[in-house]
């Protein structure tokens, strides 16, 4: 009986820094700015919130906008999966296995699997876009001629780096999954008769 529990102890702390891992990185990436513009237009953009403002003038972008709502059950997601990981890593301290946080923590995790294409899908559609957009000179042509205003100097975040591919976050996502589908199926196992 204390092999069969030390066995399910231990897949509950993989599975439990697993998740720990994957969405700290998730929540890290959400909730930091991921882009800063200088120069005419002034300000950051991340996922959960941005600010831009040319002068003194805020801008408010639609497509930003919606990548902040579509970010949000991304990070409820991760959120959860965090506090999951945490109270299985706690339960392992303590040597009790809770077969409850295995079946709560199942489905969480095969949600990240959709939740990173999801975020990749975001980041690609619409921030990306509106950074690629607002990099450059900005003229301006009117009655009085072509008025030059400057330029807007676009910088990278090493996390912004990290979204140019989404294999990385993508194979941890999976990892995960698979690592809470063990627990979980080696729960049902000891189980059966």
């Amino acid at each position: 009986m204390t092999s069969s529990k030390d066995g399910l102890l231990t897949y509950q702390l993989i599975a439990g820094c697993s998740a720990i891992l994957y969405s700290s990185i998730v929540l890290l990436i959400l909730l930091t700015p991921l882009y800063y513009l200088e120069g005419v237009v002034k300000g950051f953009i991340s996922f959960s919130f941005y600010q831009l403002k040319m002068g003194d003038t805020l801008i408010n972008l639609p497509e930003l906008e919606r990548a902040i709502s579509l970010s949000m059950p991304i990070t409820l997601n991760s959120l959860f999966l965090l506090l999951l990981g945490l109270s299985s890593v706690a339960y392992w301290i303590y040597r009790r296995h809770s077969p409850v946080l295995a079946r709560l923590m199942f489905p969480t995790s095969m949600a990240t699997v959709f939740s990173t294409t999801f975020f990749y899908m975001t980041h690609t559609v619409y921030i990306l876009k509106v950074v690629e957009s607002l990099a450059g000179e900005y003229v301006v042509t009117n009655s009085a001629g072509i008025l030059i205003l400057g330029e807007v100097i676009l910088k990278s975040s090493p996390l912004a780096d990290m979204m140019n591919s989404p294999i990385p976050l993508l194979s941890l996502s999976i990892l995960n999954a698979v690592l809470s589908t063990m627990w979980i199926s080696r729960i049902y196992t000891k189980l059966s008769p």
